[in-house]
């Protein structure tokens, strides 16, 4: 079965609101600014136009701030028996898969971080 999707166009006022804000997000990820370079664009950009998941599409990732007083660990799987690959520092912006499995949210390939220190970041749209 093959699944095409709708693509939107976005109005250039939302585009250059979108752009804005992508260009922040990558400058301070760039300056240590807490976000990692995970969070840096919301869409892609194509031309003119900015192609967004159709409606009805259900989200799979997210921004998430990570609250935890001593920074978040980062596991190769979404378990503690797995081993530590890195941390984020608390605060950090990260953008996550939606769903969670066994108490932890994918933030990359085998990269896993404990769902219970990540706030759902209202203001940004899942993708």
């Amino acid at each position: 079965m093959t699944v095409t999707a709708a693509r939107r166009t976005v109005s250039p006022r939302r585009s250059a609101a979108r752009t804005a804000a992508v260009a922040a997000l990558s400058a301070a990820a760039l300056l240590g600014g807490g976000l990692t370079a995970q969070a840096a664009a919301p869409a892609r950009t194509t031309g003119a136009a900015v192609e967004l998941a159709p409606a009805g599409v259900l989200a799979t990732q997210c921004y998430y701030r990570v609250n935890a007083s001593g920074g978040l660990q980062i596991r190769s799987g979404p378990g503690t028996r797995y081993s530590v690959v890195g941390s984020y520092p608390n605060g950090a912006t990260v953008l996550a898969s939606a769903s969670i499995t066994n108490g932890f949210r994918k933030v990359g390939t085998n990269r896993w971080a404990s769902a219970a220190y990540l706030v759902r970041i209202t203001s940004y749209p899942c993708e």
